[in-house]
């Protein structure tokens, strides 16, 4: 839903989805780095009955196809590993700002699914995994928090969810004082009506994981019992939505399970080489 509107300003966006509800009413378009990156993930986990971080960055290698949306940084990493660089070395050149991005966190709900019931595996597979291709501290602890997020979403399927009191809650296992700041701010804000200005002035929507996995956690803390409106809301916020949208929904779909997808949104999901019928797959033997 939010690769087709990503890295657009508000402007833009808005002149063509002057409200939520409309996005709610669209159809998704093609799907991007966020969903090959989360497949592969699943596929490891799958394949190795847990995880190894070998075989997941083989397969993330595998999986990326450059015109998905991969970040400069991502796909020089990537690139590494199809030559034979170790994992453990080949994100070891990145420098720059993208090194902090939320590429890592975008792509490790899988691993909250499978560890939601032990919080120091979830901890060590979600960290290990970001360093594959985010070797610095921000992006590693954005996957970690999404990770614990998605675990805590899962957890409480089936119950009454307090929007706060989720946000607390995963903003109490943060190790890093920035993030745990702005899990407070986006506790604040579900107390009250508040416009998508405020949250993207207080949370962010950028490509940084500092700047966009709370505001992810914010989206689904909001709207908790409704899959659409979640995703939508955070394509309504512009700028990094492929990324925030595909987080939003990850916590979502934890909580609330695959039927609150809508029908005609997964009627017209794209069949490329990532389809439904792959992911339902994966989801099984990821039960297993």
């Amino acid at each position: 839903m939010g690769f087709g509107f990503d890295g657009l300003d508000a402007g833009p966006l808005h002149h063509r989805f002057p409200t939520v509800d409309t996005l709610r009413r669209s159809e998704p378009g093609r799907y991007g780095a966020a969903t090959e990156m989360m497949t592969a993930t699943a596929e490891s986990l799958a394949a190795a009955s847990g995880f190894d971080a070998a075989d997941m960055a083989t397969r993330l290698a595998l999986e990326a196809t450059g015109a998905r949306g991969y970040g400069a940084g991502t796909l020089a990493v990537l690139e590494r590993l199809r030559a034979g660089e170790a994992w453990h070395e080949a994100a070891r050149a990145r420098t720059g700002r993208s090194s902090f991005g939320n590429g890592a966190a975008v792509r490790v709900a899988p691993i909250g699914v499978v560890f939601h019931d032990d919080l120091e595996q979830l901890r060590f597979a979600a960290e290990e995994a970001a360093l594959i291709t985010h070797p610095h501290a921000l992006a590693a602890e954005g996957a970690v928090l999404h990770a614990i997020g998605v675990a805590v979403a899962a957890s409480a399927a089936g119950q009454e969810l307090s929007a706060d009191g989720f946000l607390l809650s995963v903003g109490r296992e943060a190790t890093m004082r920035e993030y745990r700041t702005r899990y407070e701010i986006a506790a604040a804000l579900t107390a009250r009506e508040t416009d998508w200005k405020r949250v993207v002035e207080r949370l962010g929507n950028t490509q940084s994981a500092l700047g966009s996995v709370v505001t992810a956690a914010y989206c689904f803390a909001r709207s908790p019992a409704s899959f659409d409106e979640t995703v939508a809301f955070a394509v309504y916020l512009a700028g990094n939505a492929a990324s925030i949208a595909a987080m939003a929904g990850a916590l979502s779909g934890a909580y609330l399970g695959y039927r609150a997808i809508p029908v005609r949104w997964v009627e017209k999901l794209e069949r490329g080489p990532v389809s439904p019928e792959r992911l339902r797959g994966l989801a099984q033997k990821l039960k297993k």
